[in-house]
C-alpha cells in the first residue's frame, strides 16, 4: 500500500514538472495570438463567416449523400429488372 502511494506521488510530481516544461493547455501566444488583437466586431464577423462556411459545407455534404442514395436506388432498380 505504501509503495502504491510513493509511486503515485512520484508520478504526480513528474507529471507536474513535465506540464510546466511543455504546457498542453491554451495560452495567449502561438497560432491564435492574432485573435486576441482583433476588435470584437472583427472577431464576430470572422466567427459568422466561418459558421456560414461550415453550414454550406454541411449542406453540400447532405446534397452529395442524397445524390449517392438516389444513384444506389437506381442501380438497385436496374439490377432487379435485369437480374430477377
Amino acid at each position: 500500500m505504501i509503495a502504491v502511494l510513493v509511486v503515485a506521488a512520484v508520478g504526480g510530481v513528474w507529471a507536474v514538472r513535465l506540464e510546466r516544461r511543455h504546457p498542453s493547455s491554451f495560452t495567449r501566444g502561438g497560432d491564435l495570438a492574432w485573435w486576441g488583437l482583433l476588435p470584437a466586431e472583427e472577431q464576430e464577423a470572422h466567427d459568422l463567416a466561418v459558421l456560414d462556411l461550415a453550414e454550406q459545407a454541411e449542406l453540400d455534404a447532405q446534397a452529395d449523400a442524397e445524390e449517392a442514395a438516389q444513384l444506389a436506388v437506381e442501380r438497385a432498380r436496374v439490377n432487379a429488372l435485369f437480374h430477377p
